[in-house]
């Protein structure tokens, strides 16, 4: 499963900074005039996981292979994107392919940064963004609807969309089911896509007051148009801090926080950057779970541990069996699977086998999250 996480947001808030940050190197160009970023940057971002460097090590593997999402970093979005203003039709276009998105939000003053509205205000500024996803999403359904290829539960289900659009409503604010969200997947509706807004502020804030830029971000969530508190989510970040971290070995990393009084180590400073928590929350926020193969595997035929995204609508043994390799799905005999923490309790991996710890799986079975699976087949 390629998850694909969005970064979306006005010109000049940061959002290239921060996906240079997240990404722990420069790969998007980051300057101080507006679409400074034409073409998408994608880049791999691991998912932490403290059970893979665990299992590896137990099953004495020479790579441990972590879960990746994938972040675009798109052309900032202006007033009139909907209507292809700036580099709008492109941009929405990227960002329908999207599974989440994370709306980057200017929370900082900073003179030589120029704003495109003249001022910051993260409230004003988020609601552009908002109103003209929720404008491109009502514009895309009303042609939907227009086409003679339109028909049944897809007709209605649109209706009902179109019905809250101009209401204000955002599609994953109006209610609809599983079964109703399925009917119109194909249309890639930006506001049925969950929300993560990452409230951008200076180095001084994130380090020294973020109890309060924390209760900032929440006012503002509680404050702006289109956000719906239930489905939404928010972190605080600071981008051209973690970006200049980034590029820091850990010695320096601590004299620097040292520096200006934290005195923190760089491990657990590492754990409050958006590197950590953002690929964190995106897993909670799409209900994903992770899955481990590698320990088991006789060593001439892998010495790999790697983790595998569980998707929320949940994945089968033979399923996983057909990811590792063609083959290997054809000749599934069975799965045994050991719960990771059960494993890395053992001494190894027969140990774990013998203790009855493991059991044995046919390939209709769900998969459940943190399930370590060694697939036998012919």
């Amino acid at each position: 499963m390629k998850v694909k996480v969005g970064l979306v947001g006005l010109p000049n808030v940061g959002k290239s900074t921060l996906f240079n940050a997240l990404a722990q190197k420069s790969i998007a160009e980051a300057k101080n005039f507006p679409f400074c970023t034409i073409e998408p940057n994608v880049a791999p971002i691991p998912i932490p996981d403290a059970n893979l460097s665990k299992l590896a090590a137990l099953a004495k593997s020479t790579k441990a292979l972590p879960a990746n999402i994938f972040l675009v970093d798109v052309a900032g979005l202006v007033k009139g994107a909907s209507r292809g203003e700036g580099l709008g039709n492109r941009f929405l276009a990227t960002v329908r392919e999207c599974d989440v998105i994370v709306h980057v939000v200017r929370s900082y003053i900073d003179e030589d940064v120029i704003h495109v509205d003249g001022k910051v205000d993260a409230v004003a500024d988020a609601e552009v963004v908002n109103l003209e996803l929720l404008l491109a999403d009502l514009a895309h359904v009303q042609r939907r609807l227009e086409r003679n290829t339109c028909t049944g539960e897809e007709i209605d289900v649109l209706q009902t969309v179109e019905k809250g659009l101009e209401d204000g409503l955002p599609a994953r604010s109006i209610g609809l089911s599983s079964e109703e969200q399925f009917a119109i997947k194909g249309m890639g509706l930006l506001t049925l896509k969950p929300v993560i807004y990452a409230f951008n502020v200076d180095e001084v804030d994130f380090l020294l007051n973020k109890g309060e830029a924390t209760s900032s971000a929440e006012d503002s969530m509680r404050r702006i148009q289109y956000c719906d508190l239930e489905t939404d989510s928010y972190l605080v970040v600071s981008a051209k801090l973690e970006s200049e971290l980034s590029r820091l070995s850990v010695k320096e990393r601590e004299e620097y926080l040292g520096s200006v009084g934290i005195q923190s180590t760089a491990d657990e400073c590492t754990e409050q950057l958006s590197y950590v928590t953002l690929p964190l929350l995106v897993k909670d926020v799409l209900g994903l779970g992770l899955v481990y193969t590698g320990p088991g595997v006789p060593p001439e035929r892998s010495r790999t541990t790697k983790t595998h995204i569980l998707p929320s609508s949940g994945l089968q043994a033979d399923e996983l069996a057909g990811k590792l390799h063609g083959d290997i799905k054809k000749g599934f005999v069975h799965a045994d699977v050991v719960r990771a923490d059960d494993l890395i309790s053992s001494d190894s991996y027969n140990a774990a086998k013998d203790e009855g710890l493991m059991r044995m799986e046919g390939r209709q079975y769900t998969l459940q999250s943190e399930d370590v699976v060694l697939i036998k087949w012919k």
